[in-house]
């Protein structure tokens, strides 16, 4: 393995991985913490907007930290339905027409990904905002940059003794491999949708 590939997998183990052992700080709210967050139906930035890529996971990770949620889908229909403008509307109006007490918003600053068989490589800027609709302005936000390449993959013929390999296979650890391997992008989002949930205070 290549040492850049290996320290970057280092590197993206330790930020995902920290969710599963305790190490991550939630960030504080600011002002009275909602009980229903509507996810926002369009990701600013994203191409196209509406895609489901940008909301992978995002809904059961709220969930988990105690929130009662609306997703995407669900909000864009209740503010087709509503009398406001789906654009130009405040946070007040949104709040009043979806019922919930903030509004998450997914901003899409950059994302690259290759790999038709397995996730490759991706590289990433992603930014989750909590918009209150109770006159809190933003409340909370968590930003992530970062890149995943896959993990080389060595050379092994098993009808050739080990002597005659050009290159030894792999050992692999007690336990399995632990660096993250993704069939798709879809895959790494709903990784990263974790991570950024985690950041989040849990509802009490």
């Amino acid at each position: 393995m290549r040492p850049h590939h290996w320290a970057s997998n280092l590197l993206l183990v330790t930020l995902l991985g920290s969710c599963q052992i305790g190490g991550i700080q939630p960030l504080s709210i600011a002002g009275e913490a909602p009980v229903v967050i509507a996810i926002w139906p369009m990701a600013i930035g994203g191409d196209p907007p509406d895609s489901e890529l940008w909301f992978a996971g995002l809904s059961s990770s709220l969930t988990r930290r105690g929130y009662r949620v609306l997703p995407p889908g669900i909000t864009a229909e209740l503010l087709r339905g509503s009398d406001i403008a789906f654009s130009g509307a405040s946070m007040e109006d949104v709040g009043r027409a979806v019922r919930a007490d903030a509004v998450l918003r997914v901003e899409v600053g950059r994302f690259d990904a290759e790999g038709s068989y397995g996730l490759q490589h991706a590289e990433w800027d992603f930014e989750w905002r909590l918009l209150s609709t109770r006159g809190y302005g933003e409340q909370w936000s968590y930003s992530h940059h970062g890149a995943y390449h896959q993990a080389d993959k060595l050379s092994y013929d098993p009808g050739r003794r080990l002597d005659e390999q050009h290159q030894l296979p792999d050992i692999v650890p007690i336990g399995g491999d632990r660096r993250p391997s993704y069939r798709n992008a879809v895959d790494l989002v709903v990784d990263l949708s974790n991570l950024a949930m985690m950041h989040l205070p849990m509802h009490e």
